[in-house]
């Protein structure tokens, strides 16, 4: 019982404190508006919806051939982006390790 009387009085001057700096309105705005909304992106490596993508940094300029663009994730690679060759570029079209779909 004594622990209840203790706790209500420490609510009591608790509050009289809040009012008597003008606080009390304040506070009860707080505690009845909940967590703060947490916004969240693709591009926020702790949200949900984060996707890693290698940066064309992070990858290797140089492919010896298109299957190694491909295992690397790199293919296809269009003309003016990191690890295009002409060599690469069957057809001369300016996409090099395209997919070959056939006729």
């Amino acid at each position: 019982m004594l622990r209840v009387l203790k706790f209500g009085a420490g609510l009591l001057v608790g509050a009289l404190v809040l009012a008597r700096f003008g606080l009390l309105g304040d506070a009860a705005a707080l505690a009845m508006a909940g967590a703060p909304e947490r916004h969240m992106s693709a591009d926020n490596p702790w949200s949900k919806d984060y996707v890693a993508v290698a940066s064309p940094a992070t990858r290797s300029s140089y492919y010896p051939n298109c299957a190694a663009a491909w295992r690397a994730g790199a293919a296809p690679i269009e003309e003016g982006e990191p690890g295009y060759r002409f060599e690469l570029d069957g057809d001369g079209d300016g996409i090099a390790c395209e997919p070959y779909h056939g006729r």
